[in-house]
């Protein structure tokens, strides 16, 4: 009996070259209790997938090569495992899946089903596949820096993937004072129409200048220091951009399952350097008397459902689209050129099948 396959986009050798990105076949993945599989129709891409294929993540976790990449993902489950009990065959699906599960440019994938959350009727795959990690890391991240009507934000990048939906969710589930960012010119009118109340064109304007001690919280997605410059003493700044804390790193490697070959004694160098890493970029923090911390998002289909599900729904929050490639060997690398070159505006997104 001939064993079942699909394609997924995979790199052979760790590399930072868009044209070592390839396609390739695998056995169909078999499904646990907790899991579902979804016929992918969009995947995204972000950051870390490209991190990854450059051997990034290598100090945490053990890989076979070849890597299957790719986090979020929008589909339809076509089989359900016999311990989920909130989705059924046929529901079309979203989210941003965990470390384990990992792979979902491809044709097919098994999914923690935890990880997912149905996609409100009339919001496309495509739009659903920009969601899930970009969404939740922003979410999560606004949670934790207290944003609510009180306090003024600023984001710098705010036309990449994490900062637009930063300003979206400033805007239309925080209610936030002021919501404040950076991008080029011609990203101004559209900063704007996201939520952005006040937009600095980083061509004309350097932000540290012209918000000196102003903002309240600020969430830095490009890991620049010199946004310290910019928060009320008092005030909180929380990073995705700059080396995690060692007890985060930990807690990430708990997530994703054992060390690699040299164990806890790697992991355990690697949260001391983490930890000195942070000490030295806090200390400019600690002068003007900010918080400063970094963090990780963590995949939650709840969170998806509950507060994403009626914002894309009532379409008052709407990840920006800037590219849409075919699932093809040519365009899983040309989508990989745009992500790498890291000037896009918005969501990269794989089209797998309509």
């Amino acid at each position: 009996m001939e064993t079942k396959t699909y394609q997924a986009a995979v790199v052979k050798r760790y590399t930072s070259n868009p044209s070592d990105y390839t396609i390739s076949k695998f056995p169909y993945p078999t499904i646990e209790p907790n899991q579902v599989e979804v016929s992918v129709h969009a995947a995204s891409l972000n950051p870390i997938d490209y991190k990854r294929a450059k051997g990034l993540l290598r100090v945490l976790q053990s890989e076979t090569l070849p890597l299957k990449l790719g986090y979020d993902v929008a589909g339809t489950i076509t089989k359900v495992g016999a311990g989920v009990t909130q989705f059924e065959v046929g529901d079309k699906v979203y989210g941003r899946v965990k470390q384990e599960n990992v792979g979902t440019i491809a044709e097919v994938v098994a999914v923690d089903a935890d990880a997912l959350a149905k996609i409100p009727e009339k919001v496309p795959f495509n739009v659903a596949a920009g969601v899930g990690l970009a969404g939740l890391t922003a979410k999560q991240v606004l949670d934790s820096l207290g944003l609510d009507e009180t306090k003024s934000l600023f984001v710098p990048a705010g036309m990449g993937g994490v900062g637009m939906f930063a300003i979206m969710l400033a805007k239309q589930h925080y209610n936030a004072k002021e919501i404040i960012t950076t991008v080029s010119s011609e990203k101004v009118d559209r900063a704007k129409e996201l939520g952005a109340t006040r937009v600095i064109d980083y061509t004309k304007e350097d932000y540290t200048e012209v918000l000196k001690n102003e903002v309240d919280v600020a969430f830095d997605t490009v890991g620049d220091l010199n946004i310290s410059k910019v928060v009320k003493p008092g005030g909180s700044v929380i990073s995705v951009a700059l080396l995690p804390e060692g007890n985060e790193l930990v807690k990430l490697k708990k997530e994703v399952g054992d060390v690699n070959t040299l164990g806890k004694v790697r992991l355990e160098a690697v949260r001391r350097v983490a930890d000195l890493v942070n000490w030295y970029n806090n200390r400019g923090f600690k002068a003007k008397n900010v918080s400063y911390r970094t963090f990780i998002m963590h995949p939650n289909g709840k969170e998806l459902e509950e507060i994403f599900n009626p914002l894309l729904a009532s379409e008052k929050i709407k990840p920006v689209i800037a590219n849409v490639y075919p699932f093809t060997i040519e365009g899983v690398q040309k989508a990989f050129a745009e992500a790498i070159d890291g000037h896009a505006a918005g969501k990269i997104i794989i089209n797998v099948k309509d």
